[in-house]
């Protein structure tokens, strides 16, 4: 199924700005797998591979990206769910952290894909402050750019991936051009953390 994120437009290529401000040569849209089932089920299935390994009471999305593949997770495991806002709202309950309760309870983060590890240090910190005790997060695609690092730095906080990126990359190699790999390759080498 993974050459399919290449001839489906999952993984892509080009110039990209990312949410982190940083410009790359390939973007992985892993909101567009929601729109393919059998992508989205194949997905599913990776993140099930490595999430079950883990011990935890509540699990939550990372708001927007990994939302729905923490419900759908955590429906599949029977496990309490919610979401993690990336600021406290305004309005309403003013709350950063919606679903489950997550005060005293061991939780798991899921967010789709991790470049810098700005926004699960954020999601991170806003369970703490909610009472819950962040036991990992677990992401789909960790982009090799140091964001395990930062976060497992910053937090305290192991981050599982069902893919690296070079792990990604390699397995599409025979579906792409072999200097479009060695220039992402060479990107991606610049990251030294």
């Amino acid at each position: 199924m993974i050459e399919e994120f290449v001839k489906r437009g999952v993984l892509k290529f080009g110039d990209f700005q990312l949410s982190s401000g940083l410009r790359s040569p390939f973007y992985v849209d892993l909101r567009g797998v929601l729109g393919m089932p059998d992508l989205f089920g194949f997905v599913v299935e990776k993140y099930l591979g490595v999430v079950s390994k883990l011990s935890f009471d509540v699990m939550l999305g990372v708001a927007t990206g990994g939302i729905p593949y923490a419900s759908v997770l955590g429906y599949l495991l029977k496990r309490p769910i919610g979401y993690v806002r990336p600021e406290a709202k305004g309005h309403g309950t003013g709350r950063q952290v919606e679903g489950a309760d997550v005060s005293g309870r061991r939780v798991l983060i899921v967010d789709d894909v991790l470049t810098t590890g700005r926004s699960v240090v954020g999601a991170v910190n806003a369970v703490r402050a909610a009472g819950g005790v962040v036991v990992g997060v677990v992401v789909f695609l960790d982009r090799e750019q140091c964001g395990s690092q930062h976060v497992k730095s910053v937090t305290g906080v192991e981050v599982h991936s069902v893919y690296k990126m070079r792990e990604l990359l390699q397995a599409v190699r025979p579906y792409i051009d072999e200097e479009l790999y060695k220039s992402v390759v060479d990107y991606l080498s610049q990251w030294r953390c």
